[in-house]
C-alpha cells in the first residue's frame, strides 16, 4: 500500500516575522541598487568624457546634479531597505507571499 504525503497548501503556508539577520552586502536588493545605480551614471560619466575628449564644451554643473540626485534616490532605498521591519507580500497573482499569508491569525 502506498501512502501519499500530503502537500502543503497555499494556505497552510506560514510566513515568519522573524528572520534571521544578514549583511547588506549579501542583500539581493541592495546590489540591485547598486547596480541599478551604476547603469543610471554611466551614460552620463560616458557623455562627459566624450565630450572632453572631443574637446567640446562640457556642462558639469547639470550632469553632477543628475549623478547627485540618482545617487539620493539610491541611497534612500537603501535605507528604505535597512529599515524595513514588516513583511511584504504580492497580489494572488504573482509568485510569493500572499496577504492572507502574512496577516497574523
Amino acid at each position: 500500500m502506498t501512502t501519499k504525503t500530503p502537500q502543503p497548501q497555499n494556505s497552510d503556508l506560514q510566513v515568519s516575522n522573524v528572520s534571521k539577520a544578514k549583511s547588506i552586502f549579501t542583500s539581493r536588493t541592495v546590489w540591485s541598487i547598486v547596480f541599478t545605480t551604476v547603469a543610471a551614471i554611466a551614460p552620463i560619466i560616458g557623455k562627459d568624457v566624450d565630450q572632453f575628449i572631443n574637446k567640446q564644451p562640457v556642462n558639469y554643473g547639470q550632469d553632477i546634479a543628475q549623478v547627485i540626485v540618482i545617487l539620493c534616490g539610491a541611497a534612500a532605498t537603501i535605507s528604505g531597505r535597512v529599515e524595513a521591519k514588516d513583511p511584504i507580500y504580492t497580489p494572488d497573482w504573482l509568485p510569493g507571499p500572499n496577504k492572507a499569508d502574512v496577516e497574523e491569525k
